[in-house]
């Protein structure tokens, strides 16, 4: 019943959504300009929380929305990179918090894609849209296909693997995939949330599950190369696109390295925080 109420609101207010003020782009709201990672693959995010483009065989993979109505800066930014002629054909949400999937629905209804998430994760976007106002106001997106864990879809040729990683939140969806760099491939991998929730003790033990199973996915051969973080600042993004075109030409989004050390990081920072709770709650 409640999914149908909202079916209903939804059809009454798409109008309302897609007359609302695109925000300014300027430093302040937090825009970038758009650029070109790999052969296949776009930053359309802006300061704050990543969105890339995979362009298949068949069209373009937006993995993750932005808040909305920040959201709207992807189809601009689509055509600042010319890609504005191609089809998004599918969206794929990595959790149903508001800004990884604020604009999954308005996107959705401008270029009639098909939505892949977890069931979890769109029932926290139900939440969350409840809870949305104002300008942030948003729609949870009509999923088309519920991402089940070990599983895969391929579009266009490029095939996309699944694994549910809880932790950050219950629905974490993780995205593997191969990226090409002057026509080789090389492995790609999006955790679906690297920070861990404390405020649901069983969340935060499958943080640590989660973290661990993905290393151990990630050092399947070949080795995961590329780490496409949902957030820019946690692999370096920003500085890594300003070294393009430096040290003999090669790809700085490239290192045998760097997700495992991003894991290692985020598993560092979620035990030192586990103490420091634990400590505290020994105090009182």
């Amino acid at each position: 019943m409640r999914f149908i109420l909202y079916l209903i609101f939804i059809l009454l207010s798409v109008p309302t959504f897609s007359e609302t003020e695109i925000p300014e782009m300027n430093t302040k709201n937090g825009y970038v300009e758009p650029f070109k990672m790999f052969d296949n693959v776009y930053y359309v995010g802006d300061k704050w929380v990543s969105s890339y483009a995979v362009e298949t065989s068949s069209g373009l993979v937006i993995i993750d929305t932005l808040d909305f109505p920040y959201s709207k800066w992807i189809p601009i930014n689509l055509q600042k990179l010319g890609l504005e002629d191609k089809a998004v054909t599918h969206i794929i949400a990595t959790h149903g918090h508001s800004d990884h999937v604020g604009g999954a629905q308005y996107l959705q209804s401008m270029y009639n894609s098909k939505v892949i998430m977890t069931k979890k994760g769109l029932e926290l976007s139900i939440e969350q849209s409840e809870k949305s106002k104002g300008k942030n106001k948003f729609l949870p997106p009509e999923v088309d296909t519920f991402a089940e864990d070990d599983s895969n879809i391929l579009i266009g040729g490029t095939n996309f693997k699944f694994y549910l990683t809880p932790g950050h939140t219950e629905g974490d969806l993780s995205v593997d995939f191969f990226v090409e760099d002057n026509g080789k491939p090389y492995r790609a991998f999006v955790i679906g949330g690297h920070g861990v929730n404390f405020q649901k003790p069983e969340l935060a033990k499958k943080f640590f599950a989660s973290m661990k199973r993905i290393k151990k996915i990630a050092m399947d051969s070949p080795l995961v190369t590329v780490n496409l973080s949902n957030h820019p600042h946690k692999n370096n993004l920003f500085s890594n696109r300003d070294k393009v075109g430096k040290d003999g030409g090669l790809n700085p989004f490239i290192s045998d390295t760097n997700f495992f050390n991003f894991v290692d990081q985020q598993v560092g920072l979620a035990t030192k925080k586990f103490e420091e709770s634990s400590n505290t709650s020994k105090s009182n």
